[in-house]
């Protein structure tokens, strides 16, 4: 299964890629592939997303849905699948009780806006964790973050093809060295995607802003993000409040909007089974980090070549 294009975003536990962990001590690596300079000297952000729309549909056909979540990381995936012309499922999420309900009102305007019809799917996130499925879940595919939970169980009912956001998140890792940024892909979070996908046999695009190496190289160069990883005083810790400013530089068309994640009224429970579903799968006791080092992506993505030559 193609997760990003030919598989460039990979990562491996021990020798395993795209393993589970099955003791504390392995390694987990996360590692992207190297930038066409030739195609990138000719490209564009914006274009990136055409393409990756376009080489999704062409590998999905027209049966696989998207799930949309109302933010701006799905908002850009409807934009370009309408860009190009195609049409494919679209599933919001709606928590029982109204947990999401501004979340679901945002949707229905980009919705109508952008002229695609979504169905919303009811689920009861408090039932699908008290019930213990969510554990089962996690303890499978190694997971703890319930949002994402909610997603794949509702992506293994739905038996298609999906489509996810993914953003392409950087974060401050601080240590006795000092910080350094880096290129967040998170093990038991972002790498559950593809255990998931393997597991049940349902292929899935779950980093859709790092689909091509190139995509990756527009958005690292983009000033803001290069404004956030040089700035000396810059105390920010990752780039999550600088995000939708960025991307309303690179797609104007995109809704106004705060950040938001869903469970602005679920942020006890949020952090409760955050930390009680880390318990069903091997803990990791060895100092990996959860993606890549700034300057090794760099190094990773465009090689020694200068992209001005």
């Amino acid at each position: 299964m193609n997760f990003t294009l030919n598989n460039h975003l990979s990562y491996s536990i021990g020798d395993t890629e795209y393993g589970h962990r099955t003791t504390p001590y392995e390694k987990f690596r996360a590692s992207v592939g190297k930038i066409d300079l030739d195609h990138y000297r000719t490209s564009n952000w914006l274009l990136e997303q055409y393409r990756a729309a376009e080489i999704i549909a062409q590998e999905y056909g027209s049966d696989f849905v998207v799930m949309f979540s109302g933010g701006t990381d799905s908002e850009i995936v409807l934009r370009a699948f309408k860009h190009i012309g195609v049409t494919p499922r679209v599933v919001f999420i709606k928590f029982a009780n109204d947990y999401n309900i501004e979340d679901y009102n945002l949707a229905v305007k980009i919705a109508a806006d952008i002229g695609y019809k979504f169905e919303a799917v009811d689920f009861d996130v408090k039932q699908f964790y008290h019930s213990g499925e969510a554990w089962d879940l996690a303890q499978i595919i190694q997971c703890r973050q319930i949002a994402y939970l909610t997603v794949y169980n509702t992506i293994r009912k739905l038996g298609m093809p999906a489509v996810m956001g993914g953003e392409m998140l950087f974060k401050r890792h601080v240590d006795m060295a000092g910080s350094h940024w880096y290129y967040c892909f998170r093990e038991n979070e972002d790498a559950s995607a593809m255990r998931f996908s393997l597991k049940y046999g349902i292929p899935l695009v779950n980093e859709w802003f790092s689909y091509t190496p190139e995509m990756m190289g527009y958005y690292l160069e983009h000033p803001g993000i290069k404004r956030l990883l040089t700035e000396r005083y810059n105390y920010k810790m990752s780039s999550v409040s600088s995000k939708n400013d960025i991307l309303r530089s690179l797609m104007p068309s995109i809704i106004d909007k705060k950040k938001t994640h869903g469970y602005e009224h679920l942020m006890g429970f949020n952090g409760e089974t955050y930390n009680a579903l880390y318990m069903s799968h091997p803990k990791r006791l060895e100092p990996s980090l959860d993606g890549i080092f700034v300057n090794d992506l760099k190094q990773q993505l465009f090689g020694d070549r200068n992209v001005g030559s």
